[in-house]
């Protein structure tokens, strides 16, 4: 018997146009192996700055496989990334030792050494906060050479050209080392300093510009946290309050509201970097330098568990993935469907005066008016 499945379930027959449809809306589920793949690149060891980059498949556990080399050795690019479904992007931080506005981007599912991208709109070398859907990178705030030495500056860029980023908006507290994330709509930006740490969660509407507004607050004033996301549910992981920290909190990212404790990183730490598939939330790094990545369930408390470990131990790195929380929810099966993409079907019954029943099948789009259509099976 034929197997029709759901759009959110690779499994069955499908219609090739139904395949296509679903791959260019964004809502086919990415495999559960080779198509999750997470790329960390830059960074710092206790006696140099990084330009290597490595990767790992999110959605199985073990140690990093070498990827290629940055353009420079960069650091404190720490969540200064953003991805689509096919590019991952490094912006900001320290590029031999300057404040750099530099970005660079690679092709997610090959290997090889990163490209030129274009320049961000501010140089900003004390952790830019990058957040993306699909379509659109954004990068806010972050470190600057001048006085004073943080900047509330957004800017964008579009994922699929190459190019300058453009003036996005503000946000509602110039600082350094926040944390972004964000879904298919918003992006967040969370914590930071002015130096003075911040608790302040900003939130944007990644497809317009302009000006963030307040969404909440950390439970502690802190820079440099881990942060990801799925669709819905965003992680504000460690970074330093008076001390380094290992708690995990969470956002819904869709309200608004403070953060509240979902659990515990397997150590303390700081300056080091989150990203997902959005089933699975993957942190590595951090100060002290550590060489472990931990991951845990956006469905899930409790304490991360070991992953697996990167080539050295670093912090002050940046990574990205193909299926986060923004690329159309990421997409693993972790969104309703949009209903933009939605039918009904009406199929049998009878007329009167009909000798027997209907075995017509029909359709319409419920997003749209107009009159039924027949459905070829």
């Amino acid at each position: 018997m034929a197997n029709f499945p759901q759009f959110d379930d690779q499994v069955g027959i499908w219609k090739l146009k139904d395949v296509n449809n679903a791959v260019m809306g964004g809502y086919w589920r990415q495999a559960a192996g080779g198509g999750s793949r997470a790329v960390f690149g830059g960074g710092y060891t206790p006696s140099a700055a990084l330009n290597v980059m490595e990767f790992i498949t999110i959605a199985s556990t073990g140690d990093v496989t070498d990827f290629g080399d940055l353009s420079g050795l960069r650091q404190n690019s720490h969540n200064g990334n953003v991805s689509s479904h096919t590019r991952n992007t490094f912006g900001g931080g320290y590029v031999g030792g300057t404040v750099s506005n530099q970005i660079d981007y690679i092709t997610i599912m090959s290997a090889g050494n990163s490209a030129d991208f274009g320049n961000l709109s501010v140089a900003t070398g004390g952790e830019p906060a990058g957040m993306s859907s699909s379509t659109r990178g954004v990068f806010g705030t972050g470190g600057i050479a001048a006085s004073p030495g943080e900047t509330n500056s957004i800017s964008f860029i579009t994922m699929a050209s190459t190019g300058n980023t453009s003036d996005f908006g503000d946000a509602t507290v110039a600082r350094f080392s926040a944390s972004g994330l964000g879904s298919p709509t918003r992006g967040i930006m969370a914590g930071g300093g002015t130096p003075t740490k911040q608790n302040t969660i900003d939130f944007i509407e990644i497809a317009s510009t302009g000006n963030a507004t307040d969404f909440g607050d950390v439970g502690t004033a802190k820079t440099g946290a881990f942060s990801c996301a799925s669709s819905t549910t965003g992680f504000i992981a460690g970074g330093a309050g008076g001390s380094s920290l290992n708690i995990i909190e969470k956002i819904n990212i869709a309200s608004q509201g403070n953060a509240i404790d979902f659990g515990d990183l397997l150590a303390v730490g700081n300056k080091g970097i989150g990203t997902s598939n959005s089933l699975k939330a993957i942190f590595a790094g951090g100060n002290p330098a550590s060489d472990v990545i931990q991951e845990t369930r956006f469905s899930t408390g409790g304490t991360a568990t070991d992953f697996g470990d990167l080539s050295a131990g670093k912090a002050g790195l940046s990574a990205g993935s193909n299926s986060h929380g923004g690329l159309n929810d990421g997409y693993q099966g972790t969104r309703p469907i949009s209903t933009g993409s939605g039918r009904a079907l009406f199929g049998g019954g009878y007329t009167a005066g009909a000798a027997n029943g209907s075995d017509k099948v029909e359709m319409i789009q419920i997003s749209s008016t107009g009159n039924a259509a027949d459905l070829e099976i």
